[in-house]
Formats: C-alpha cells, structure tokens, sequence
C-alpha cells in the first residue's frame, strides 16, 4: 500500500585543495588576545555634541534687506559669435522661451 521513498545520494571524491587547506588550518589555529578596557577606550574618540547651526547673515537682517535684494538689477551677459562680452538688461519673460522651429510642408502656397 505504501511506498517507502529511498533516498540515492551521490559521492565524489574530495578534490585536494592546498591553499584552502591551509587557510582553514590557520583559521582555526587563530586565537585572539582580548583587549584590555583601557586599549578599548584609547581607540575610540570621545563623543561631543556638534555645533548648532548659525543663522544666514542675510535673513538676519530682516525682510526689508531682503526685499532690497529682490528688487536689485540683475546683470547678464552674453557672448556675441564673433564680439566681444555684450551686457544685457534682464528680463525674467524671457526665461524657458524655446524658438518655433516652422515644419517643412506647412508653408502656405500662393
């Protein structure tokens, strides 16, 4: 009625492996000398509280310096194919503007 399962395992001989050997051999041959609590308090650093964060010295001043600062002119300059440094006056419209680029075939025929 019932079927016993019978388990094969397959053996292979043990490959040699010098180097292994002898490492495992050294592993186990290892026995570590216990550190003292005084060399254990020598390698560590002791613990100290960082430094607190100082304020900027721009927000410091208060909001009407910092109303003057947005309000200030801001200088941009570009350079010209061909001349020298030429200084523009900003405009913040003109950020992220892309040029239309026209595609062929939509052009109107006469």
């Amino acid at each position: 009625m019932f079927r016993q399962a019978v388990r094969q395992f397959t053996t292979s001989a043990r490959r040699s492996n010098l180097i292994a050997d002898l490492y495992v051999r050294e592993l186990k041959a290892f026995k570590p000398t216990p550190i003292s609590a005084a060399a254990a308090q020598e390698a560590t650093k002791p613990w100290k509280l960082p430094t607190a964060a100082k304020v900027p010295a721009l927000e410091a001043e208060g909001a009407d310096a910092l109303s003057q600062y947005d309000s200030a002119p801001v200088d941009v300059i570009s350079a010209a194919a061909g001349e020298g440094v030429v200084a523009e006056e900003y405009k913040p419209d003109d950020w992220f503007v892309f040029p239309v680029d026209e595609e062929p075939g939509h052009h109107a025929h006469h």
